[in-house]
């Protein structure tokens, strides 16, 4: 138990990132009433740094205006006694999105629930009002992922990590050649650097909820390169051609979301919510199935015992399986010498290639496949070469012994 302030004692730490760190702590008050919260902390050194302070604090500005039931709520903004600044936020007990799909498949009435749920957070943030005086509204997430969906043992499904959300008012610019987020779950406008509005964490919702029924990734491949190439130009099969009995309605629904071009897309998290409420799948009691199963799946582990890490994106179940990851993703950069060209208009049907993007940094999404597969063949020839090698010497000597005989 360490101290940050006269109000928050924090309790162990549930993970980091470049920038940050995120802990389970308590808030205390008058009476000694006391609240868990997730408390995320920055590095010492960045707080001193005045861009990087207002940037923080832009974050929790942003954040703290997002009061949904499907938004992980922030709740604070403070100090700690060497003048660090920190974020206080709603901590969530149970499990995010990719720990439950590393469990197996889910069942369509389960799949339908969590779309709802994910597409009721991001519609209230696509329709949040900004700066009213401009009549400008909408708040584009920009990350979405499994990792930033959390899930409670109390069947609650919230949106974490706005931390790289920004407002259309400061979206709608040109792009820097700077791109974030994750690549198996980009758009592609939010590859290419277009200025960008709702529909596309609508186009990462599809991602997701195309993987939530064929149980495989999507576009994901063996280098970041790789997976925006499928992004762009693979063919995206509809989810009932590749998992049998996923129904017809649910996967025009899904396929609806993934449109490449913006204007054919799904134009809005309202009408997505109402295309799956119209699914026969559609259950009425979506949270009671939601809660059964995490009960059934995570059964082993204990609710009560189960760490608290979904708060943190990429907690238990993220791809490392080791618990904590960092807090938010590194910074994808394009054209990291400096800003990338200007691409074409997606809208326009043309779509920028591999070879326009001169400079990509990723943090790793998945243990290159294809290098997995080469080790293995490398290993299977060693063992094969060996047994050989082995063969013929034991022919040899049994040679020598029946000469010798």
């Amino acid at each position: 138990m360490v101290r940050v302030n006269s109000k928050y004692t924090i309790e162990r730490r549930l993970g980091g990132g470049g920038m940050a760190e995120v802990f389970s702590a308590r808030s205390e008050g008058a009476e000694g009433f006391t609240r868990r919260v997730a408390l995320k902390r920055v590095l010492p050194g960045f707080s001193e740094n005045p861009s990087f302070a207002r940037m923080f604090v832009s974050e929790a500005q942003i954040c703290s205006r997002l009061q949904h039931q499907n938004i992980v709520s922030v709740v604070d903004l403070d100090r700690d006694v060497h003048g660090r600044l920190f974020l206080v936020m709603e901590l969530v007990d149970g499990v995010n999105l990719d720990g439950l799909l590393d469990t197996g498949p889910l069942s369509f009435p389960l799949v339908i629930y969590l779309a709802i749920e994910i597409l009721s957070g991001l519609s209230y943030a696509h329709d949040l009002p900004v700066q009213a005086e401009d009549r400008v509204r909408g708040i584009v997430h920009r990350d979405m992922s499994p990792h930033n969906v959390l899930l409670s043992w109390e069947g609650a499904v919230k949106i974490s990590d706005f931390g790289i959300a920004k407002s259309r008012a400061t979206s709608n610019v040109p792009a820097s050649g700077t791109v974030k987020g994750k690549p198996a779950y980009l758009s592609p406008e939010q590859a290419n650097g277009k200025p960008l509005d709702g529909r596309s964490d609508l186009f990462s919702v599809g991602v997701m909820l195309w993987e939530m029924l064929c149980q495989r990734p999507l576009f994901r491949g063996a280098t970041p390169q790789e997976t925006i190439g499928r992004m762009l130009f693979a063919p995206i099969l509809s989810p009932s051609e590749v998992r049998p009995g996923v129904p017809e309605d649910l996967s025009r629904v899904v396929l609806g979301l993934l449109a490449r071009v913006r204007s054919q897309r799904t134009p809005n998290a309202a009408t997505a919510i109402s295309e799956l409420i119209a699914c026969a799948d559609h259950a009425r009691d979506g949270r009671g199935v939601l809660i059964q199963t995490l009960a059934e799946r995570f059964a082993a582990r204990g609710v009560m015992d189960a760490p608290d890490m979904s708060s943190v994106p990429g907690g238990p179940g993220g791809p490392s399986g080791e618990g904590a990851q960092p807090i938010a993703p590194a910074p994808v950069l394009f054209g990291a010498g400096g800003p990338a060209p200007a691409p074409p208009d997606p809208a326009d049907g043309e779509l920028r290639t591999l070879t326009q993007l001169p400079g990509v940094v990723f943090d790793p999404v998945a243990p290159p496949v294809r290098r997995r597969r080469r080790t293995r063949q490398r290993t299977w020839f060693v063992v094969t070469v060996f047994a050989i090698i082995g063969s013929l010497v034991g022919a040899g000597l049994s040679l020598c012994a029946g000469r010798s005989w």
